[in-house]
């Protein structure tokens, strides 16, 4: 499938409570003259009216996902039923070539991170980010609640395989329309539900899972992998401002700026000390349209506002 006519569609989801980062979302890719072309999908899981109306007015489509894998709908709130419609967005969103998703609480500095994705489902049938990175601070709470749930879906000896595999966040992914991944994925994820009935987290947790195989069965399907600054989780730690690009970037050298920003958690209402590669820091929460402050004292040229000049790095 040539790359150039893959009819792609990026989807998202979200409940009336989420529109704000979801708003960040969509103006971060309408940034993009590249977004022409591309379509917009969201799952409604609790939108009002005027949520409609705004994403609608964006040419974005929407549709309203309804209960999958036996899971009863009764056990699901409506913004629940995001996680067990996400194996199913060929259903929802049928016709496209490509299905980009991408979490209501990441945005987007640079439509490399698109292309990127898309050539990786094109390559391999799915692409996705992992979490193994050097300037992520260590939570042990995170690794006891990744081991609880791996134990329990998968039990103790795949678990302790995943464990030691580099962690695959899906808060964005690419996916063929025709990929073998998506039958995978459902099988992985209904066994774990079948095994727990919990259907959350193991929406992710069932894509490591058919991602990285297990202990005694490696994996069926080539994937491609990408690095964090794909899908660059904020609470984990925190990245820095490269005052040359005017961009949130990785927090070493060479400052290569991160193309996802993803607000998982608290990352959304966290103010985070961000430190510049011209010197200094300041402190702001990173909501899409943050930039850092013009300081004279630091002797920085002036920096423009975010959507004045989308930032274009490879």
């Amino acid at each position: 499938m040539p790359e150039g006519g893959a009819r792609t569609i990026i989807v998202t989801a979200g409940d009336s409570k989420v529109m704000p980062t979801l708003q960040g979302l969509i103006r971060s890719l309408e940034a993009f003259p590249e977004r022409h072309g591309v379509e917009i999908g969201c799952l409604d899981v609790g939108q009002t009216d005027a949520d409609r109306a705004w994403l609608s007015d964006r040419g974005v489509t929407l549709a309203v996902p309804t209960s999958h894998l036996g899971v009863p709908d009764s056990r699901l709130k409506p913004y629940e039923r995001a996680f067990v419609a996400r194996p199913f967005l060929r259903d929802y969103f049928p016709g496209r070539d490509i299905y980009i998703w991408i979490d209501s609480d990441v945005w987007l500095q640079g439509w490399w991170v698109i292309d990127a994705y898309r050539q990786g489902a094109l390559d391999t049938g799915m692409a996705i980010a992992h979490e193994r990175e050097r300037a992520y601070v260590f939570q042990g709470w995170l690794l006891a609640w990744f081991a609880k749930h791996m134990v329990l879906g998968y039990g103790p000896v795949d678990a302790a395989w995943l464990l030691s595999r580099p962690h695959l966040n899906s808060g964005l992914f690419a996916m063929r329309a025709d990929s073998p991944h998506w039958d995978l994925w459902v099988h992985h994820y209904q066994a774990a539900w079948n095994r727990t009935g919990t259907f959350n987290p193991h929406d992710q947790f069932s894509i490591n899972r058919l991602v990285h195989g297990g202990a005694l069965s490696r994996p069926t399907v080539q994937t491609t992998i990408l690095g964090p600054r794909y899908n660059w989780i904020c609470d984990r730690g925190p990245p820095m401002w490269n005052d040359a690009e005017n961009a949130l970037c990785e927090p070493y050298p060479p400052y290569r700026a991160i193309g996802a920003v993803h607000l998982a958690g608290p990352g959304k209402t966290t103010a985070y000390t961000i430190r510049r590669t011209g010197g200094g820091s300041f402190e702001a929460k990173l909501l899409y349209g943050v930039a850092a402050p013009e300081e004279a004292s630091l002797g920085l040229c002036p920096i423009p506002r975010r959507g004045s000049a989308p930032v274009r790095l490879t």
